[in-house]
């Protein structure tokens, strides 16, 4: 049986609007992302017991994908949003050699992660080369917390 899905671009848009003084101060950006054949949204419940909740699993062929486990070569746009009105959570990435880093996501805000296989965001300062992030688990603060999540792959 042949697919009937056919790939598409996704926007994303970012944007800011406030007057100050009685001058706006606006800005915008817009991010188009090619190809796009499998979109992943989901609202899971993040617990603030030890270790937490795991939500992404990143598998090195399309061959190991499953639930919450996503090919990291076809992932093109992540998007993690805190859904509590109170309480943050503690968003951890680890890559291929078992390394971490930790974000502090405030209730009702987001982070957003491009291609996985290639995150700048911690890169190793002597090598210069990028790490892979292969798992995102998140710890909510005091109780537990909803959180969204928002996946495009090609």
């Amino acid at each position: 049986m042949a697919t009937t899905v056919t790939a598409s671009t996704l926007s994303v848009t970012i944007s800011e609007k406030i007057t100050l003084n009685g001058v706006s101060r606006n800005g915008s950006t817009t991010q188009s992302i090619g190809s796009i054949r499998e979109i992943s949204n989901r609202i899971i419940n993040v617990t603030n017991s030890s270790g937490g909740t795991e939500l992404v699993e990143f598998a090195d062929t399309a061959g190991a994908v499953g639930p919450g486990k996503y090919d990291k070569g076809a992932v093109k746009y992540l998007r993690l949003t805190n859904l509590d009105d109170t309480y943050h959570i503690t968003v951890q990435s680890t890559d291929e050699s078992a390394h971490h880093w930790e974000q502090k996501v405030e209730a009702g805000k987001s982070i957003l992660f491009g291609d996985p296989s290639s995150v700048d965001a911690h890169a190793d300062i002597e090598s210069t080369s990028f790490v892979k992030i292969l798992k995102i688990i998140a710890q909510a603060d005091t109780a537990a917390v909803d959180v969204e999540l928002y996946i495009a792959s090609t």
